[in-house]
């Protein structure tokens, strides 16, 4: 339905840009006219002016409050440990994710050095590090407290811009030379009643099914903002974890690009140099692994798409009623136009040119306030509160100079709103009868 009516908007605003260029070629008296007839009731187009504008400018700053939500959430899903690209060993996301240690791949150090040497992806990878996930019980002896956890282990460089959105809110992040240091998510600390330098004692499961168990304290206090995620992570070195399991293999190898926007692009990159070496491996794109991310951006187009629909439908009936007063205040004045020869159809198209003229001066005027509106909020930002599942508030500002569509829609709202209300008094006007016009009083 989103895509039918913007596909039906977008022909009204072709068809509109086609009357415009017509009647410049054929008859530019008529659009000097119709140019001349706004400004002979000066408060009235001012007041049909203004709600076009309104409307544009609404559509323009929630447009880009969405595009920056979605683009911050975007980018704190894949710096949270996810990454663009996770290579896995072929069978672990059909049947591996309850048993990852099962399917562990081998050589990440080959693998690893094969990625970023490779002349094609080398411009476009920012790291590449291996992950070793895996859960199991963590206690505090000393609170006699013990609860589930979650733990990664990752490489120390690497933690600080796969999780460089998490915040420290205690100590400091993984270190190279701390082999028995772990950052705890800020819940995880909390329900075990631990603080900086705490002494923990984790109990895990190795890949041959016996149990090891490993003493660590807490170098850090992390906070995500992920409620969830923050009540059970655990992030140690990746070697630490493998002495823990006793492996040398990893769970997954994640990708982390420059750009997200080239994605797509490594993916296939990276899936041709497997399919090259014969290494029995799988990718996955982050869009494909982050549920939560899809469940939000499609709640919020079903907001977006409901604001758009009142305020087009608003901003329709207020030009409509302004035209149509229009039309009875003028009815002496379109008698006489039709007495002196023009048809109905030339009546109508008068009518049309003026609110299609009133919807472009409504849309550079939308543009123009919105860009100034957005800059201005852009200086400090709006204070949000958490969103869902998140727990803490963050800065929202208005992203508009990346999305050129919201600058189009913006303008197509406020031309085809202004054609679309025009319709109805264009068609009164164009079947007035020319006595009764002259009998108006």
């Amino acid at each position: 339905m989103n895509h039918l009516l913007a596909w039906l908007a977008n022909l009204i605003a072709v068809y509109a840009l086609i009357l415009i260029g017509w009647t410049i070629v054929r008859r530019p008296t008529d659009l000097a006219y119709a140019f001349s007839n706004l400004f002979r009731q000066k408060r009235r187009s001012l007041v049909t002016l203004s709600s076009i504008v309104l409307g544009g400018v609404a559509i323009f700053l929630f447009g880009g409050f969405v595009d920056y939500s979605f683009w911050s959430l975007r980018e704190q899903t894949i710096r949270t440990n996810l990454g663009h690209v996770q290579i896995y060993k072929k069978g672990y996301l059909a049947s591996g994710e309850a048993t990852p240690l099962k399917y562990g791949i081998a050589d990440y150090e080959g693998i690893r050095r094969m990625l970023v040497e490779d002349p094609i992806l080398q411009p476009l990878i920012k790291t590449v590090t291996g992950q070793l996930a895996f859960s199991g019980i963590v206690s505090n002896y000393d609170s006699g407290v013990s609860t589930f956890y979650t733990a990664v282990g990752i490489e120390p460089e690497s933690s600080l811009l796969l999780g460089s959105l998490d915040r420290i809110v205690l100590g400091s992040d993984l270190s190279r030379v701390d082999d028995t240091g772990a950052t705890i998510g800020a819940g995880l600390a909390r329900g075990l009643a631990v603080s900086y330098d705490s002494q923990i004692d984790m109990l895990a499961i190795n890949p041959a099914g016996g149990q090891n168990a490993m003493s660590a304290h807490v170098r850090g206090v992390m906070e995500s903002g992920i409620k969830d995620y923050d009540d059970r992570v655990l992030k140690m070195p990746l070697k630490t974890a493998q002495t823990l399991l006793e492996t040398k293999e990893v769970s997954k190898i994640i990708v982390l690009l420059n750009e997200t926007d080239r994605t797509a692009q490594a993916q296939a990159r990276i899936e041709r140099v497997i399919e090259e070496r014969g290494l029995q491996l799988e990718t996955r794109p982050w869009s494909s692994l982050a549920v939560f991310y899809d469940q939000v951006v499609n709640l919020f187009n079903g907001i977006f798409f409901f604001i758009k629909t009142i305020v087009s439908t608003i901003v329709v009936f207020m030009i409509s009623n302004t035209m149509m007063m229009n039309v009875l205040e003028r009815t002496r004045e379109i008698g006489t136009l039709r007495a002196i020869g023009l048809t109905e159809r030339e009546v109508s198209r008068l009518f049309l040119l003026e609110g299609v003229i009133m919807g472009f001066v409504g849309a550079v005027l939308s543009i123009a306030v919105g860009i100034a509106l957005a800059e201005l909020i852009n200086i400090n930002g709006v204070p949000m509160p958490p969103s869902p599942g998140y727990s803490r508030g963050y800065l929202a500002f208005i992203r508009w100079t990346d999305d050129w569509s919201l600058f189009w829609f913006s303008s197509v709202l406020a031309i085809v709103t202004a054609f679309a209300a025009s319709i109805l008094p264009a068609r009164r006007a164009s079947k007035l009868v020319i006595a009764q016009a002259f009998r108006h009083s």
